[in-house]
């Protein structure tokens, strides 16, 4: 469970998958489960609860988007990387899934994500080369709870887009 009690409620907690992918169309859902309780921050504290979901290369920061080969979209309704933040999609929290999608089979990869089975659209085409290396589902936590499904669940959460499989 997110320790968030005191000065712990200001830190963000990121963590990142062993399995990544580089070639085809593959996919994770991110399950927003729960916001915790942030009673005892400042008020004038800007969004205490919030979340970063997307990919990264497995030597960039757990600071999903804040550098290089990390790519994030955010509660916020932002997309980011390399510290770049953009509008992007809708705002996410509490009860809401995020589906995370990539596709090498284009000339330039892309990344794109839903939110409850809505499609976001491309958040990023990767301009830069990847040298062969493979991208891992990161998310990146601010007094939230998370669950992932990575294809070991019967079903996904909602619908997949067409083409796309879990990354298993």
């Amino acid at each position: 469970y997110p320790l968030n009690v005191e000065g712990f409620a200001f830190l963000w907690a990121g963590a990142r998958a062993t399995w990544g992918v580089k070639a085809g169309k593959a996919c994770f859902e991110v399950k927003i489960t729960e916001d915790l309780d942030v009673k005892h921050l400042p008020t004038d504290e800007p969004d205490p609860v919030v979340s970063r979901v997307g990919w990264s290369t497995d030597y960039t920061s757990i600071q999903l988007g804040e550098e290089p080969f990390s790519y994030g979209y955010g509660g916020t309704a932002k997309s980011s990387t390399a510290c770049k933040f953009k509008d992007f999609g809708e705002r996410f929290g509490a009860g809401d899934v995020m589906g995370c999608y990539v596709d090498f089979t284009t000339a330039q990869p892309t990344i794109s994500f839903t939110k409850n089975g809505e499609d976001q659209g491309d958040a990023f085409v990767i301009e830069e080369d990847l040298d062969d290396r493979a991208l891992f589902p990161h998310v990146l936590c601010k007094n939230q709870s998370v669950e992932f499904n990575f294809g070991q669940m019967e079903e996904p959460w909602f619908p997949l887009k067409e083409g796309f499989e879990l990354i298993q």
